[in-house]
């Protein structure tokens, strides 16, 4: 992949994420000029990945086709694959939380016909298809305020019913890795499901493909030393390489 399309992928992930972004706003986070983002910009309008508008874009937000379709859409097949590498990692009657997000969504549909597992989560998508396969599993949905776009719950009451269990491994998606090793979500709610999920379990899985790696968002779930696998897509640069293993947590490279 060169570098203007990796851009756009950076481009389509802010706006998707933060659901508007301006011309100046975006040249800014990625170090271009603005004349690039208006090209860029022109680009992943006619793919139907951002709508324009004056100044900047927003996330195409059409009916059927929210922000979750779209964000399913951005890196799919590394999802697929970080997904069967992430698999390996569970064994049968293990206990797992899942939380809600494109790559773990994927998970659950290639981790569904092995197990039984028992699988809490704040995902109707994930307990659908642990649901759906009829392998014995156990599946916990957690109550709350449900998010639509997403088919999550969050909110005090998911937060409080976590507490409740301790489990084998808790499985979660980010929206980006600091060079610090902070790891990053964009929405509050979501970024306190998954530190009490972190907090109710043994082991902490995050699965993120490669574009997520030196990517900022906008709060702190918790530190790299806290997980125990990362699961991606590439092999990780030198320097992330040394903060992973300085961190102890293990990298696992899907095929």
């Amino acid at each position: 992949m060169g570098i203007p399309e990796s851009r756009r992928i950076d481009i389509s992930h802010f706006v998707l994420e933060h659901q508007h972004a301006g011309i100046k706003e975006l040249a800014n986070h990625l170090n271009v000029s603005e004349e690039t983002i208006r090209r860029d910009l022109n680009i992943l309008h006619s793919q139907g990945n951002v709508v324009k508008v004056h100044g900047g874009a927003v996330a195409p937000n059409t009916p059927g086709h929210g922000t979750f379709e779209r964000r399913s859409v951005l890196q799919s097949e590394e999802k697929r694959r970080i997904a069967l590498a992430a698999r390996k990692l569970f064994t049968t009657g293990q206990s797992l939380m899942i939380d809600a997000g494109s790559t773990t969504h994927i998970l659950s549909e290639v981790m569904s016909p092995c197990g039984p597992f028992t699988v809490i989560t704040n995902s109707l998508r994930v307990a659908r298809n642990f649901w759906q396969v009829g392998k014995g599993h156990t599946v916990v949905m957690l109550g709350g305020n449900l998010l639509l776009d997403t088919e999550e719950t969050l909110g005090e009451i998911a937060l409080q019913q976590l507490k409740q269990f301790s489990v084998d491994h808790a499985i979660l998606t980010i929206s980006g890795i600091t060079e610090a090793g902070q790891i990053m979500r964009y929405r509050i709610d979501e970024v306190m499901i998954a530190r009490a999920m972190i907090e109710r379990a043994k082991n902490v899985t995050i699965v993120a493909d490669h574009s997520k790696i030196f990517r900022p968002a906008l709060m702190t779930i918790c530190d790299l030393s806290q997980v125990t696998h990362l699961v991606t897509d590439r092999e990780p640069p030198a320097q992330f390489a040394k903060l992973l293993a300085d961190c102890g947590t293990t990298v696992v490279v899907a095929a």
